[in-house]
């Protein structure tokens, strides 16, 4: 058969990556890097992969490639380096005509092909075509995911944050309390674990860049009530290890690496995920689009105590909304801005506008509308100088804005936001044997509070007139971090020394952070007392002039927290190497990655150990094996500590207005105090095998994490951080991909099934408290006897048994896809405090836990999108129905304020695509 036949079904199949699409046409698009994931078999089905995930046009004589076997390829290479890798030994070679087409042909029958001998032989050279319907491809190596374009697009029940795209991934879990049935207001993107690790410790770059906020992302979700304590001062929580919060339109690639990560990547515990911008894809389009999602599409779930409440929407921390109205616009542009060079720009907004409803300390009631914003503008500028060089330019902004309310005492409004701001570039030379990526970026990310007022008062004398005795806010905070990046990596052609094949890859990064904390203003605070008289029912007319008023009562004190900022300035600098060898059947990966970092003054050595036996030699059946250390990351907080306490000072006064005393605070932070940088060893055992039509990859992954910080007080009462916490997560996985579609008349079904067992133990019995929480007992009473915090279970992020199935379906004849993902969850258990002790026969007390059971959550959410043609454009239909079967259980631990999970929700999005 021809060759065509094979390369056809393939692109039938599977759907090239945006960036390959951009020049593929070109011959410089041969020089560029991409990930392949390309198995070995018969040539013919290798090469219809190659030619579905490169997009290049690939052409050649069938019977050429007959009883021809090729060992695949993976990994990042250039086009050519993978083409070439493909066709080692098999006799064949290639050419790139003037037509920009690339012919497969074996020399001496065909060595002298020309443009005219293609037309000639056009009855056996076909190019490939593309699917008018792209299929979405969330394949990759052993230990990665590679979700493409088509497979975002199509990915159900998603925010457009980019975090939701992982649903599918067996290795990530979502905490509990994410999201809630009550609370559908918030437009904040749920955080995720990787293999049990700690959420805020996970890589997340974009463009190959290290964007992740070390400010102070351990700090829990939003807040819309009491954005700091200004008795003490303390910084911003609600921020979040994702310094952009990117919208998916703006992407092309996800990619999630999990377990045997390379070298290239540090600074985490848990995993990296590494997302693309779209790139120019060889056409000039604008699309538009809107979405929307309100209260009366939602299915709520609320505990039956608080069922009057939540009607009202009567919790002024956003707990409850019961009418809310989300909505989304989003502009995406590609235009060619020259012969080789192409330009995309993504602009989005996404709003939510949700009722809450407060009483005051007089009892009276108030409405609030909140408002929540997260605006996207991403976009990129690539271009081809010649054969040798491309060059890209990216810019990126992200900004979540949401209102509160400082207090049910404290009635000033605020604005919270999180925002970042990037510039980009990226250069790749393309030696004769060999490449160069040099990559240059700066990165701001900032969380910040506005308040109305800078000032908050009490005055009792209210209380006689049943008025509000507390008024003001608590006034300006901002915490920043600027980054600047610069990489280095270079990777020579495969070649062949001591008897050993290699593929070699070595670089460096250089990270300069500088990161503050700051004060732009004073915060005052004033206590009034009354000259006599009680202050539950006002002052006592004092001076006898018929009124109870300012006139009755003194200034107590005055609180005062200086403008003032806290600066600190840090280095991470990288060297890694990493070689690829493979001898017969075997591959092993030997890589290193070296870094010091001057937060905490580390140095610390990730070395990165893998190994895969092709049992067979032809792919069917791989043994994997690996062994790695991951180190974490630091943050400002650590540096913080809680020397804000020292700008503090309150003056006290007497009735008559005399000072009484002035009272300072010292900075009760510890900084000499030797913190090590939290790691995490890996061992890995997997297999792959291929099962007919089927992939089954069976994976488990043991993760030790030890050095994990908290915060300590020493016998001086002095804060310090500490290493105490330790968690140990072991994990098995199994999922089943079919590598084509099931075709049904009209229409093709891709499927994916996880299986996935986790049992974690961990010291860190919070999700909220992060590096914060103080660890009171190391030995604690459960299950009838006495343990070490480690021993019990994992308070968050622990699902023990999970069951993922994705289906996409698409019918090209109607221009309709059909997504669905299904998700079963088993409750698991975690250990919680009963609020007794427990006396050992020495008379020591420990404190007693007892298990606390969650129970079993079944999901299905669907999604159809259907893009007919108007007018010659393509138009932009999608419903989606998140909880299709409307299941809910119990998320929280009290016993007294149950949530539910979220019910069933409904979303509607259309556009126009030109």
């Amino acid at each position: 058969k021809p060759l065509v036949l094979a390369i056809q079904l393939g692109v039938a199949t599977c759907v090239s990556l945006s960036a390959t699409q951009t020049q593929a046409n070109e011959p410089s698009a041969l020089n560029q890097t991409l990930e392949f994931s390309v198995p070995a078999g018969p040539l013919a089905s290798v090469l219809n992969q190659f030619a579905a995930q490169s997009g290049v046009l690939l052409s050649g004589i069938g019977a050429q490639t007959q009883g021809l076997l090729s060992e695949g390829v993976s990994g990042q290479h250039s086009v050519k380096g993978a083409l070439t890798l493909l066709l080692q030994g098999t006799g064949l070679t290639f050419k790139v005509t003037a037509q920009n087409r690339v012919v497969v042909f074996k020399p001496g029958e065909s060595a002298n092909l020309t443009d005219s001998d293609a037309v000639e032989l056009a009855s056996m050279l076909v190019e490939a075509h593309r699917d008018p319907i792209p299929l979405p491809n969330a394949e990759g190596r052993f230990g990665q995911q590679v979700i493409n374009q088509a497979a975002i697009e199509s990915t159900p029940g998603t925010d457009n944050n980019l975090t939701d795209l992982l649903r599918s991934n067996t290795a990530v879990d979502y905490s509990r309390s994410g999201s809630s049935s009550g609370s559908s207001g918030s437009l904040r993107p749920e955080e995720i674990s990787i293999h049990g690790q700690s959420y805020y410790q996970n890589l997340f770059m974009l463009d190959g860049v290290d964007t992740t906020s070390d400010i102070n992302p351990g700090s829990g979700g939003d807040s819309y009530t009491s954005p700091i304590n200004p008795a003490s001062l303390s910084m911003l929580g609600g921020s979040s290890p994702q310094s952009y919060y990117v919208d998916t339109d703006a992407l092309e690639q996800v990619a999630v690496y999990d377990v045997n990560i390379p070298a290239e990547y540090g600074g985490f515990t848990g995993g990296v995920v590494d997302a693309r911008l779209k790139r120019y894809n060889d056409k000039d389009s604008l699309s538009i689009k809107y979405g929307t999602e309100r209260d009366a599409w939602e299915r709520f779930h609320v505990d039956e105590s608080y069922r009057e409440d939540f009607s009202t929407g009567d919790s002024y921390d956003g707990s409850f909304t019961p009418e809310y109205k989300k909505q989304n616009f989003a502009l995406t542009a590609t235009k060619q801005l020259g012969e080789s060079t192409g330009s995309t720009l993504t602009v989005s907004r996404r709003t939510s506008r949700f009722l809450q409803n407060y009483t005051d300390l007089s009892g009276q009631v108030f409405n609030i509308h909140y408002n929540d914003r997260i605006d996207n503008v991403m976009g990129r500028i690539d271009t081809s100088l010649s054969d040798r060089v491309d060059l890209g330019f990216s810019l990126r902004y992200a900004d979540r804005q949401h209102d509160g309310l400082t207090s049910s005492a404290y009635d000033s409004m605020f604005t919270r936001s999180h925002n970042a701001l990037g510039l980009g570039s990226e250069l790749t030379y393309h030696f004769d044997h060999s490449q160069l990526d040099i990559k240059l970026a700066f990165d701001r990310s900032q969380d910040e509070l506005r308040s109305d007022l800078s000032s908050y008062s009490n005055h009792p004398t209210n209380n006689y007139y049943n008025l509000p005795t507390t008024e003001g806010g608590y006034g300006d905070v901002t915490q920043q971090q600027n980054a600047y990046t610069a990489k280095v990596g270079w990777k020579p052609d495969t070649f062949n020394a001591f008897g050993l094949e290699h593929d070699l890859s070595l670089g460096g990064e250089l990270r300069h952070v500088t990161a503050f904390y700051e004060l732009p203003g004073e915060i005052e605070s004033e206590v009034y007392r009354c000259l006599s008289g009680s202050t539950r029912d006002g002052c006592d007319d004092v001076i006898n002039d018929g009124v109870h008023n300012s006139d009755d009562e003194y200034l107590y004190s005055r609180s005062i927290s200086s403008a003032n900022r806290l600066e600190e300035e840090y280095v991470t600098a990288a060297l890694y190497l990493q070689d690829k060898m493979r001898w017969n059947n075997w591959t092993f990966n030997a890589g290193a990655r070296v870094e010091k970092e001057t937060l905490l003054e580390n140095l610390n050595v990730s070395p990165r150990l893998s190994a895969e036996w092709d049992v067979f030699g032809d792919q069917s059946t791989r043994l994997i094996a690996g062994a790695s250390r991951y180190y974490g990351r630091s943050f400002l907080r650590y540096k913080v500590n809680d020397t804000l306490r020292s700008w503090r000072t309150v003056t006290f006064y007497n009735d008559d207005g005399s000072v009484r005393r002035v009272a300072t605070y010292d900075d009760r932070s510890l900084e000499n105090y030797d913190r090590k940088t939290p790691y995490s060893d890996e061992r890995v055992l997997g297999v792959e095998q291929q099962l007919g039509q089927y992939k089954a990859s069976l994976k488990w992954v043991n993760r030790e994490s030890k050095d994990i910080v908290s915060r300590s007080r020493d016998d001086d009462g002095l804060y310090f951080y500490s290493n105490d916490g330790s968690s140990s997560t072991d994990s098995v996985s199994l999922e089943l991909t079919r590598e084509n579609p099931f075709v049904l008349g009209n229409s093709r079904t891709f499927a994916t099934l996880g299986l996935g067992w986790k049992e974690s133990e961990s010291t860190v019995q919070s999700s909220d408290d992060a590096y914060d929480e103080t660890y009171q007992d190391e030995i604690v009473y459960y299950k009838n006897r006495l343990i070490d915090r480690d021993q019990m279970p994992a308070w968050d992020f622990n699902v023990p048994i999970t069951v993922k199935f994705n289906t996409h379906t698409s019918f090209p004849n109607w221009n309709l896809t059909w997504s669905n993902f299904l998700n079963v969850r088993r409750g698991g258990t975690v250990a919680r405090s009963t609020g007794e002790d427990y006396t050992a026969p020495n008379g020591d007390e420990f404190s007693i836990y007892e298990d606390y059971d969650f129970k079993n959550l079944l999901t299905v959410d669907t999604q159809l999108v259907w893009k007919p043609h108007v007018f010659q454009n393509e138009g932009y239909l999608r419903l989606n129905i998140r909880n299709l079967l409307d299941d809910t259980v119990i998320t929280s631990t009290s016993s007294t304020k149950q949530t539910y999970s979220p019910g069933r929700k409904v979303s509607l999005e259309f556009g126009m695509r030109f």
